[in-house]
């Protein structure tokens, strides 16, 4: 046994040594030192340590390593910051990390024309600032972890945030792509105007494909006008069916808030600790609602909001009455996401959407999931567009197996309400075995026949999303 285990290290390393001579100096990473700060992600999911890690920093390193890779039969997932919820960057055992976060260029912005190019591994939110304060452009997706993901990841899953409700998610910007294929060709997909419908729509096709149809490598974002003013309430009810409902309720008067947030009392709990805010005791849960629009359009706009809410009218209302004050409270509700997991045991966090009318009687099954199980269920997210974010935790050492029940019951109510497993996280690793049950045989066939197609050796991220071979 000794000479052929001596054999096979001795051709990894072989091969390693020809992926470095492929690339310039420094860019091939193989200390475990390094290579462990590139195994996981927010999932929770065990980390993987990779065989190696490609920090790289032009479309030639991309295409080499993909080349080499496809020679070798090495398994590649691409990395941006590391910021998903889903495992969908965890490395494959024995696989490559191609990591893109040093391609951060802007590469142009074309104000006329109405887009910007960028590389994937541009941080999102100093992209919304640098277009907003240089061009008095607006760039919408506003994903929770926007101070430290990349365009190229938010494209991978694409990825929404709250604006979304009003705006649109990632996906509804993207005009056009650069990818390179896994036999390493450069692809240009889409377009530089808003119309175009010449052929198929391969640029929709590769965003939220997760890396398993080829790595992008740049991206062209359209860009709107920059809204004059931006108005932020907070509108506390006495429960979080309270709450639900006027989501519910808003939806059927027509309104479009930018953004129309919702936050439970465990949630609730957990902000009040931080003493930051000054909240009506009275208040079980709230709404975080956002207008904007001319100037004093914001405020007409929450006004004709909470009155046609009718019996479903919040207990008070808390209007951030400057700049600072609209920014703390987004800051605030962009920590929930670490806050609501503080002392418990373990947890799982769950992305669902469901049509909006819908969330009320998902809120319901919710608490019936979580007394039923002896768990806690910290409900948050965009309820605007029915997309809830909700985190199981447990506060014993045995929760974990409950928590793993609950989470199939709060993915399958979702779908039995019309929804979907995942309104912007993705599949990744953590919500592949859910996907059969949204989808059917004849879709997830055709899904794998387009991965064979794009990636016939099988080395794009092959363990994500759906399983190559047959059922998930």
């Amino acid at each position: 046994d000794c000479p052929a285990t001596i054999g096979r290290v001795v051709t990894a390393e072989q091969r390693l040594r020809e992926l470095a001579g492929a690339l310039p100096q420094g860019q091939l990473l193989q200390e475990p030192e390094l290579l462990a700060g590139y195994g996981g992600d927010e999932s929770g999911l065990a980390p993987m340590m990779p065989l190696a890690v490609v920090e790289a920093r032009s479309v030639a390193d991309v295409q080499a390593s993909l080349q080499w890779a496809s020679r070798n039969g090495v398994p590649v997932t691409a990395r941006g910051a590391g910021t998903g919820k889903a495992g969908g960057c965890i490395p494959e055992p024995g696989g490559l990390v191609l990591s893109l976060a040093s391609m951060s260029r802007i590469l142009g912005v074309y104000p006329e024309h109405g887009y910007a190019e960028v590389e994937a591994g541009v941080i999102t939110g100093a992209f919304r600032e640098h277009v907003a304060k240089e061009y008095s452009l607006f760039y919408p997706p506003d994903p929770n972890s926007l101070d430290n993901c990349t365009l190229g990841g938010n494209v991978a899953t694409n990825a929404g945030g709250p604006v979304a409700l009003k705006y649109g998610v990632t996906g509804n910007f993207v005009m056009g792509l650069s990818a390179v294929c896994a036999d390493g060709r450069l692809i240009e997909t889409g377009r530089r105007q808003p119309k175009g419908v010449a052929g198929y729509d391969l640029s929709s096709l590769l965003v939220g494909s997760e890396g398993t149809l080829a790595i992008i490598t740049s991206i062209r974002l359209g860009l709107l006008p920059r809204p004059r003013e931006v108005g932020t309430s907070l509108l506390g009810f006495a429960d979080l069916p309270a709450a639900a409902r006027a989501v519910a309720r808003a939806r059927r008067r027509g309104l479009s808030p930018r953004a129309l947030e919702l936050i439970d009392s465990h949630s609730l709990e957990q902000v009040r600790t931080t003493g930051e805010l000054e909240l009506d005791p009275r208040w079980g849960a709230l709404l975080l609602v956002e207008f904007d629009g001319e100037p004093g359009q914001p405020a007409d706009l929450l006004e004709r909001f909470v009155d046609d809410l009718g019996a479903d009218s919040p207990l008070s209302v808390q209007a951030a009455g400057s700049s600072e004050e609209r920014c703390a409270l987004w800051a605030l509700r962009r920590r929930l996401s670490k806050l609501v997991k503080h002392g418990a045991t373990g947890y799982i966090s769950e992305d669902i959407a469901v049509p909006v009318g819908s969330i009320p009687t998902l809120v319901e099954s919710l608490n019936s999931i979580a007394e039923r199980r002896d768990l806690r269920l910290a409900t948050y997210g965009h309820a605007g567009d029915g997309n809830l974010h909700v985190n199981i935790l447990w506060y014993d050492e045995g929760g974990a197996q409950r928590g793993e029940e609950a989470a199939a019951e709060v993915m399958r109510q979702a779908l039995d309400l019309g929804g979907t497993i995942s309104g912007e996280h993705g599949v990744g690793l953590a919500k592949r075995r859910f996907l059969p049950w949204e989808q059917s045989p004849q879709e997830l066939n055709l899904q794998r026949g387009l991965r064979q197609l794009w990636d016939p050796a099988g080395i794009l991220n092959p363990s994500k999303v759906l399983a190559l071979g047959g059922p998930n």
